[in-house]
């Protein structure tokens, strides 16, 4: 399965993006995991707004926005041109 609950905790990324960006992105964010698990041993847990939110009650979860980015042990930020005029 590609997605699965977890604990508060467990996720190794909390993944940012937009969608709207270049597809190079994609490529950024393989090599990001391609190197985490050369150095773990194992793929990453990540946070993904798109997979992890619940598209049906967006504005509820989003107010655990903060939750989510504190449950994983880092961030990393794919962003391109129009990462910084998005609105979450």
């Amino acid at each position: 399965s590609l997605a699965a609950p977890s604990r508060l905790g467990d996720g190794d990324a909390f993944i940012s993006h937009s969608r709207h960006d270049d597809p190079a992105e994609k490529a950024a964010l393989q090599a990001w995991g391609a190197e985490f698990k050369q150095r773990h041993g194992r793929e990453p847990t990540v946070w993904l707004d798109k997979c992890c939110v619940d598209q049906g009650n967006i504005q509820f979860d989003l107010r655990c926005l903060p939750l989510f980015l504190k449950g994983c042990r880092r961030l990393v930020l794919l962003c391109g041109e129009t990462y910084m005029s998005r609105l979450w």
